[in-house]
């Protein structure tokens, strides 16, 4: 209603009463109501029909001596003795939300208005209900600034002076590029002298005890020498930060900006300087490593540029856990690091030779490759196909060849891929999006020219989200590869100094754009005699140190391996041949753990199995069907 003295608030309000936060004239505050009395005033009064913007309510924050206090959710006879004429502040519910979990609840956000002060308790049940004395003019937000200013006296002018110097000086130490610190300058010099306590104490990081003393504060002289010494603590406060900015100048400016709540949205100065200098010594920490990564300057500009938007990003926003992933990922690149290539013919023939029997043809391979890169350092990485039935000792012949280089080693299995993005990556536009699996490779491997086996090329599927092998296209073109970009980086990295190696079991379903960019290596089955000595230097030995056997409880002699071959495995690899070996030795290790003794031997220490024709035939034939 209205008078001649300006608009006034209602004489009877209901109150609602809460410990959370304190709400001040000027100020927008959401509390949560979850008491019987609130809950009863919110569904009774608020929401009963009539609209939110012409129900006025009386917020009040109990002193501690009444939350403690068993009365307080009982009978309000005993607190209203302690909290009648207390000061509260009368306000509008621009917004109320309800919710069940986890208990039964409302939010309210409350805009307040006015100081008022408790004369008398009308009814207690089922919602408070007092009389109130309006303590503030309801109309001084909307009154200018000049009106009103004649009135004050010497002191009083004194005091808004340097209160709304204070205010300047504070945000002269502020970056006016954030919307919220503009329009905080325009409602300081809007706003009238007198709400300046008031909204500035809603803003600035101050205790709930600090906030009462100002809501407390009837008179606008008492209300300025309240609030002046929360206003210079911050300033204080950020003179310190400042000067320690300046004794580390690698330290970037960073931005204090104001919380949301006040006569405008915004964040709350915080003052906690841990946080901030963490965050900041992590941005200078990320950006030395930018710089130290020695990546191309294509690379490096967009480094940077993603730095610079990261430093002006808040932390709450999903964007930057995404930008700091991508920066991560750009700094951890091995852009120029490598391993020294072992260059000795000799040496990888002899280790060549110890590790593979046979495979004449790919052993020349790699020799060949060794010896063109002691006549010419610069030499791109070939493209190899070994193409063979299963088997045969493709993966591993890979895996030789990395450790006869002096290499570092990485497989990429390719069967069943039918998505396009696991070699290229996905574009960082979608949600959960990451680099493709050569992207991943080099990271894991942390050199730019390791071995990579790409297994079973010839097992690439095709679907809706792309032909992988098409992906493929770029990444095994001696021509192109030297500039691949993956759609994560979005930036060129050079793939021309890795070495590939794809395997397959037929050439008949790789697409002959592919297989055109490769050097296709024929490795046929092993013959028979090749299988009984890849068997006596390879498979029994790995057999008996799997089993926990030594050649001295096992022999198992060439005629015995012939057998084997001959009778149990028909194949072109010796994967099977090692599966019945591995038989052979549990079944030899059953009767070294019972403590059997073979005739004959008895005056050797430890038992020996001789496994001949005859014990074959037992020994093999759980596993022969």
């Amino acid at each position: 209603m209205t008078s001649d003295g300006g608009i006034k608030i209602p004489s009877r309000l209901p109150l609602l009463l809460s410990h959370e936060g304190v709400l001040l004239p000027g100020s927008t505050v959401r509390f949560s109501v979850d008491s019987p009395r609130n809950m009863q005033l919110v569904s009774q009064r608020l929401l009963r029909g009539t609209s939110l913007k012409s129900t006025i309510i009386g917020r009040r924050t109990p002193p501690p001596s009444c939350l403690c206090s068993p009365t307080f959710s009982g009978s309000l006879s005993p607190f209203f003795h302690l909290c009648v004429c207390r000061i509260g502040t009368a306000g509008i519910a621009v917004q109320v939300v309800g919710s069940n979990w986890p208990k039964p609840h409302y939010s309210l956000l409350i805009t307040g208005l006015c100081r008022f002060r408790v004369s008398s308790l009308l009814k207690e049940r089922p919602f408070v209900l007092a009389e109130v004395e309006q303590l503030d003019k309801l109309d001084q937000y909307t009154t200018p600034a000049t009106e009103g200013a004649a009135a004050e006296d010497e002191e009083l002018g004194e005091l808004s002076k340097k209160f709304y110097q204070a205010a300047v000086q504070l945000l002269g130490m502020l970056d006016m590029s954030v919307p919220v610190v503009a329009k905080f300058r325009r409602l300081l010099d809007s706003l009238p002298r007198e709400t300046l306590p008031d909204v500035v104490a809603s803003m600035i990081r101050t205790s709930n005890k600090e906030k009462l003393q100002v809501l407390d504060a009837v008179s606008l002289e008492e209300r300025f020498k309240k609030a002046l010494p929360m206003l210079t603590k911050q300033i204080e406060g950020l003179k310190l930060l400042q000067k320690t900015r300046k004794m580390n100048p690698d330290n970037e400016k960073r931005v204090l900006s104001v919380r949301k709540g006040g006569v405008f949205p915004g964040r709350q100065f915080n003052l906690d300087g841990e946080d901030e200098e963490e965050d900041g010594d992590d941005a200078v920490a990320l950006e030395k490593k930018v710089h130290g990564a020695n990546m191309p300057d294509a690379a490096l500009r967009v480094c940077l540029k993603e730095l610079k938007r990261l430093k002006k990003m808040p932390q709450s926003m999903p964007e930057y856990a995404l930008t700091r992933n991508y920066l991560d990922l750009m700094v951890e690149l091995p852009w120029s690091k490598s391993t020294k290539d072992c260059l000795d013919i000799r040496a990888a023939r002899t280790l060549l030779d110890n590790d593979h029997y046979a495979m004449d043809k790919l052993k020349r391979r790699v020799l060949e490759y060794l010896a063109v890169r002691q006549l010419k350092t610069s030499l791109k990485g070939p493209i190899l196909c070994f193409v063979g039935p299963p088997g045969v000792g493709k993966t591993s012949v890979g895996r030789s060849i990395a450790r006869t280089l002096g290499r570092e080693f990485h497989r990429i299995a390719l069967g069943g891929v039918c998505d396009q993005s696991d070699i290229r990556g996905h574009r960082r536009t979608y949600v959960g999006s990451m680099p493709g699996r050569i992207i991943n490779g080099l990271k894991t491997v942390g050199v730019n020219n390791p071995v990579f086996l790409l297994d079973e090329v010839d097992k690439l599927g095709k679907s809706l989200q792309g032909d992988p092998a098409a992906a493929l296209l770029e990444v095994l073109d001696p021509e192109q590869n030297h500039s691949f970009t993956d759609h994560y980086l979005n930036v060129a990295f050079d793939l021309s100094q890795v070495l590939f190696i794809a395997t397959a079991n037929t050439t008949a379903t790789i697409p002959p754009a592919l297989l055109d960019r490769m050097e296709v290596l024929q490795v046929p089955g092993y013959t028979q005699e090749e299988r009984v000595e890849i068997a006596h230097r390879h498979l029994i030995p790995n057999q008996l140190e799997q089993h926990g056997l030594t050649p001295q409880q096992l022999h198992i002699p060439q005629e015995t391996t012939q057998d084997i071959i001959s009778r149990y495995t028909r194949e072109a690899g010796v994967r099977s041949l090692e599966r019945k070996i591995g038989a052979i030795c549990r079944a030899v290790a059953v009767k070294v753990a019972e403590g059997h003794r073979c005739e004959g031997i008895k005056s050797l220490p430890l038992m020996q199995m001789i496994v001949t024709a005859i014990k074959l035939c037992s020994y093999c034939a759980t596993i022969s069907g």
